[in-house]
């Protein structure tokens, strides 16, 4: 019956071969539903069962510790008739991965990872989602182009690396290799190529790293439901969702091609308030529990009140608050961690961000020093003092947003974490730009991009101080055609393509000069660990800046991961002051950019976006003087990161009344204060206006 169907209605795959296992499902379907009586089945259904191996695949030999060393590394195509391949792959999978030995399902390719070492591991695709809100939101397709073109989309449903091999960019080295070899493979199976992948990572184990590194883009979330979860149950994880466009997929379905949705622009005048600036910036946290979110937005509000105090003292003794707050921090559960915590005040960042044509990213890093917690695990060494002990504690590299006025939007990455030791076993010039310290800075660019397509309209701009002057970063701007546009200040006197100066002596010599005014924050006092002042304090003043600017071409590097690429154009602004004050530092600012510096206005455009990249400093000093961010004694550095991620939301805030205040002193008090608080107010000053 069902041959007869496929033939006569025309159920036919991209090969010509009649559907009949689909064809049969659906009349049993129709025969639940009470439409007819089918013939019983002529043979019992049986529980399905993989074919494995019945022992343990040897583990790999001698697996070099980098990617490219691996002796000829290759995807093997398992087929279901080649039974000892078969084999392998289900026995790695069931003993190995995460899913076991649950079922594929759809249109299936499995490959094993093979080298001269030994079976690394395994991958499999299978049919996309049936549905997946953020996937379909992302590609804008309608109910009846999804039911057109979703066999287009292919999902990774396994990827496994074996927990004995450890070989740095392994996993995203095999994504590449992916990429290029499925579409092919697919379309010799199946007779036709798809046009996206999708795979899902789970957020409580996994940070999609090699996704990322491999260009692969994450667009969302999962529900938590599983393929078969038709009365929302979610007995699954939430999972994050990464695609890869293998071709202009959405101009073969004929739709736009940029079909991204933009977030609703959001107002800073929506923060300012009491009364629900916290449940703004803290709501919809992927905990797994409502009411970790709950207790989350009370302590965020409570702390708020009373920043740089304890949380005792906050809580006005409150037990039941402050057992919350310790149950909170000291929970045991892998989804309360920093990222999740920060993931609604990206968001609404983002929102603000949209708000604006133009906007600054600044990227920076702080220490912060635990030394006194002498039980606390998970620290890293930050550094030494002049007695040469180590300082033990955590560096935090944040991507802080402010307008071209300097008022911060909020917080929209960072990274928290425990330094480790250098490889002594190679000097840092040898090591891939990947498995250095200094990557943080090219993570923060990519976000950026990624945001950057998701709000057009704005334009993003990234200010980076010296410990950014990479040069794989400026190739990365120029691979990503210059989406986000990049300032920073030049930390080394580069050799130039086509001169036989130097950046500075290059700058220093050039007829393209002016003289500009530019006011400069107060400097601060600076004492040495004996006390004694090293730099004097100084008010704010005025300072008579000589600019030059002009295109450059820097030369690589000579390090062995660099050597031989290609020289990269840039503009270089520089900013010196002749005759600074006494005891002020003198200005000297090199600065390099990849936007287009042909006029002395956009010369001075740059000097000014760089002058904001003090706002990230000035957070850093609100987070640890105003919100006593290294009082914390908590016993763990995961606990530490939690109790942090507080504080960078509390000290924006905090920050942005303060700046809100000074731009606009003249504003109502009803911006900043609910009705209830300006009535106290008003009462606090007739009092007082009484008693004179």
């Amino acid at each position: 019956m069902s041959k007869f169907l496929c033939t006569h209605f025309g159920f036919t795959d991209y090969r010509g071969k009649l559907q009949t296992s689909s064809c049969v499902k659906a009349l049993r379907e129709l025969e639940e539903k009470g439409h007819f009586t089918l013939p019983a089945p002529s043979t019992k259904p049986t529980s399905w069962q993989p074919r494995r191996l019945g022992q343990q695949i040897p583990i790999p030999q001698n697996v070099p510790k980098r990617v490219d060393a691996i002796q000829n590394l290759e995807l093997v195509v398992v087929e279901s008739a080649n039974d000892s391949m078969m084999r392998i792959f289900n026995e790695l999978i069931c003993s190995e991965h995460p899913l076991g030995n649950r079922r594929l399902v759809g249109r299936q390719l499995r490959y094993l990872i093979r080298s001269e070492h030994g079976w690394l591991g395994a991958i499999a695709f299978s049919s996309a989602a049936l549905f997946l809100e953020d996937r379909d939101n992302w590609i804008g397709w309608s109910h009846e182009l999804k039911r057109s073109y979703l066999d287009n989309v292919i999902n990774m449903s396994r990827f496994l690396i074996r927990n004995s091999v450890d070989c740095k960019n392994l996993a995203s080295c095999v994504l590449g290799k992916c990429v290029k070899k499925v579409p092919g493979d697919f379309e010799k199976y199946y007779g036709y190529r798809p046009w996206l992948m999708e795979s899902f990572v789970d957020r409580q184990n996994y940070t999609g790293t090699c996704y990322k590194a491999s260009n692969w883009q994450l667009i969302g979330q999962s529900k938590g439901r599983g393929r078969n979860d038709r009365y929302n149950k979610s007995p699954e994880s939430v999972k994050d969702i990464y695609v890869y466009p293998l071709c202009d997929f959405r101009k073969r379905m004929g739709l736009p091609v940029d079909n991204i949705v933009p977030p609703k622009p959001l107002s800073l005048d929506s923060c300012l308030t009491n009364e629900s600036w916290a449940n703004q910036e803290f709501a919809g946290t992927q905990f797994g529990d409502q009411r970790l979110t709950s207790r989350l937005i009370k302590v965020a509000e409570q702390k708020s009140l009373h920043p740089g105090s304890s949380y005792l003292q906050a809580a006005n003794g409150n037990r039941y608050d402050i057992k919350g707050f310790y149950n909170f921090i000291d929970s045991p559960r892998d989804s309360i961690n920093m990222k999740n915590i920060m993931e609604p005040h990206r968001q609404r960042t983002i929102q603000r961000i949209a708000a604006h044509e133009t906007v600054l990213v600044i990227q920076d890093t702080s220490d912060f020093n635990y030394s006194k917690l002498k039980k606390c695990t998970g620290l890293g060494m930050i550094g030494t003092n002049q007695t040469g002990t180590k300082s033990l504690g955590l560096k935090l590299h944040s991507s802080f947003v402010v307008n071209e006025e300097g008022l911060p939007l909020g917080v929209l990455k960072t990274k928290c974490y425990a330094p480790k030791g250098r490889n002594k076993e190679k000097r840092s010039e040898q090591l891939p730009i990947e498995e250095k310290e200094s990557y943080r800075w090219l993570q923060g660019y990519r976000d950026c991009v990624e945001v950057s397509r998701m709000i057009p309209d704005t334009q993003i701009v990234q200010v980076m101080d010296r410990e950014a002057d990479i040069f794989e970063l400026y190739e990365d701007v120029w691979r990503q055609k210059n989406k986000v546009p990049v300032v920073i200040r030049a930390s080394y006197n580069r050799c130039l393509a086509g001169s036989d100066n130097k950046l500075f002596e290059e700058l220093e010599q050039s007829n393209n000069s002016s003289e500009i005014k530019m006011p400069i924050p107060p400097q601060r006092q600076k004492r040495n660990k004996r006390g004694e002042i090293t730099r004097p304090g100084l008010p704010a003043r005025m300072a008579n800046l000589t600019v030059s600017y002009k295109k450059i071409s820097i030369k690589a590097p000579s390090s062995m991961t660099n050597k031989g690429k290609d020289p990269l154009e840039l503009w270089a602004v520089y900013a010196r002051e002749e005759t600074p004050p006494k005891g002020a530092e003198r200005i000297k600012w090199m600065l390099l950019t990849t936007m287009t510096v042909t006029k002395r206005e956009m010369a001075v455009k740059c000097i000014e976006w760089y002058r904001r990249r003090w706002r990230i400093e000035e957070w850093h000093r609100v987070i640890k003087t105003g919100c006593g961010a290294e009082k914390h004694k908590h016993k763990t550095a995961e606990r530490l990161k939690r109790a942090i991620a507080i504080d960078l939301v509390i000290a924006w805030r905090a920050m942005l009344l303060t700046l809100f205040g000074r731009l606009d002193p003249k504003a109502p008090a009803d911006v900043f204060f609910d009705i209830s608080e300006c009535n106290v107010l008003c009462a606090l000053e007739k009092k007082m206006f009484d008693s004179c």
